[in-house]
C-alpha cells in the first residue's frame, strides 16, 4: 500500500498542472479511478460513489492546480518574461529550473536567471526582484529562435522543474506541487477504498480546478454536485520552521492531520469538526487543531453553495509550499486518509442533520 501511494504521489506531483492548465493532472486522476466520472465546465473532476443511502451527499474535494507561470512575452534577445499564476514569493525563485509546456508532448527547460553577483551592487543584493523583472533563459539567441526552434509562444503554461524524491526510502517526500496533489491523492485513494466499504451516503471524490486563483473551480463544482457536506483536502503550510515557537505550532509536519477551525476566508462547521475529532480520538489517529488568521481554501466557496453547506478542512502539513521543492511526512497523509474512511462510514443522514440544526 505504501509503495502504491508513493507511485501515485510521484505521478501527481510530476504532472504539469498550473492553474487553468490542469489536463495532465486530470489524466492521472482518470487513470487511477473507475466508475462514474463527472466534470464541470472549468475542469473540476469527480468520481461518484453510491452508498446504501442517497443522502447525505458528501463532496470530498482536493484541488488540481499548482502555482506557476505563463509566458508573458519573449524579448528580442530570446528571453522569456513571466506572469505568475498563484502566490509565489519571488525571493524563492531565482536560479530554479522551469518547464515550459510548448505542446501536449513537448516541454522546454529554462533557468530563472539574473545578473551574476559579481555585477550587482549592494543595494541590488538586498532587494527582492519582482516577477516582472525576472527572465527565463532557454538558450535562445533571438525571439525567432525561441519561437521557431523551441516552439515557445505567449500564454504557454510553466511549472517548476523539480524531481520527486523519497530520501532514504523513509517517510519524507520532497516534490513540487504537494499543495495540493496530496489532496488529490487522498481523494483517489478514498474513491478506491469505497468500492469495498459499506457507507450510508453518496460521496463525490475528486478535485477542483483553479483553486490558486480565487477558488474558481470550487464554485462551479459545488453547483454541479450540490453537496450536503463539504470535506476539503489541502496541503497546508507547515509552521514548524526555525524561529516559530513550539506553542504557536498548529501544523507541524509528522504530528497528524490538521483540522481547521477557521481561517481568513471561512468559519468551519464546529459540529462537523467535533464529529471529526471524536472519530480521530476513538481511532487514536494523531490530529492538530488550528486557527489561522489569514489564508483560505475551497471551503469558503463550497460553504456558500445553495443555502449553506457545512464544511471542514483536513490538512496535510507541507513545508516550503508554493516553492520549487516542498516536503511532507507521509504519515500525515495516511492519518488523513484513514480518518476519512471512518468518517464516511459514520456520516449518515442523522449525523448530517445535527450539523445543520440551529
Amino acid at each position: 500500500m505504501r509503495e502504491k501511494t508513493l507511485a501515485l504521489l510521484r505521478d501527481l506531483t510530476q504532472a504539469h498542472g498550473v492553474t487553468g492548465y490542469e489536463d495532465e493532472v486530470r489524466r492521472v486522476f482518470r487513470k487511477n479511478v473507475s466508475g462514474e466520472i463527472v466534470t464541470d465546465r472549468l475542469g473540476s473532476i469527480y468520481v461518484r460513489r453510491q452508498g446504501t443511502d442517497a443522502a447525505p451527499i458528501i463532496m470530498l474535494a482536493g484541488h488540481l492546480d499548482e502555482v506557476g507561470y505563463v509566458v508573458q512575452s519573449i524579448t528580442s534577445e530570446g528571453y522569456i518574461k513571466l506572469a505568475a499564476l498563484g502566490g509565489i514569493w519571488s525571493h524563492t525563485v531565482l536560479g530554479n529550473r522551469l518547464r515550459i509546456k510548448t505542446s501536449e508532448s513537448q516541454q522546454v527547460i529554462g533557468i530563472v536567471a539574473s545578473k551574476a553577483i559579481h555585477y550587482t551592487t549592494e543595494p541590488e543584493r538586498a532587494t527582492v526582484i519582482p516577477t516582472e523583472d525576472m527572465f527565463v533563459d532557454v538558450g535562445a539567441k533571438s525571439i525567432e529562435e525561441a519561437q521557431q526552434k523551441y516552439g515557445i509562444r505567449v500564454g504557454q503554461p510553466i511549472v517548476f522543474d523539480s524531481n520527486f524524491i523519497n530520501p532514504g526510502n523513509g517517510d519524507i517526500v520532497i516534490a513540487k506541487a504537494l499543495d495540493n496533489r496530496v489532496g488529490v491523492g487522498v481523494a483517489i485513494e478514498i474513491a478506491n477504498a469505497l468500492l469495498e466499504i459499506k457507507h450510508p451516503n453518496t460521496v463525490y471524490c475528486g478535485a477542483n480546478s483553479q483553486e490558486e486563483i480565487h477558488g474558481r473551480g470550487a464554485t462551479t463544482a459545488a453547483n454541479l454536485i450540490k453537496p450536503d457536506v463539504g470535506l476539503v483536502l489541502e496541503g497546508i503550510p507547515a509552521d514548524d520552521f526555525p524561529g516559530s515557537s513550539v506553542e504557536s505550532r498548529q501544523g507541524a509536519m509528522g504530528a497528524g492531520v490538521q483540522i481547521r477551525i477557521l481561517d481568513g476566508s471561512a468559519i468551519m462547521n464546529h459540529k462537523l469538526n467535533q464529529f471529526l475529532i471524536e472519530i480521530a480520538e476513538s481511532l487514536k489517529i494523531p490530529y492538530q487543531v488550528t486557527v489561522r488568521r489569514r489564508g483560505g481554501t475551497d471551503a469558503s466557496l463550497i460553504n456558500l453553495n445553495n443555502m449553506g453547506v457545512p464544511v471542514a478542512v483536513l490538512g496535510i502539513p507541507v513545508r516550503y509550499t508554493h516553492t520549487a521543492n516542498s516536503m511532507i511526512d507521509t504519515n500525515d497523509y495516511f492519518y488523513c486518509r484513514d480518518l476519512l474512511v471512518e468518517v464516511i462510514k459514520q456520516l449518515d443522514d442523522s449525523a448530517y442533520r445535527q450539523f445543520i440544526a440551529y
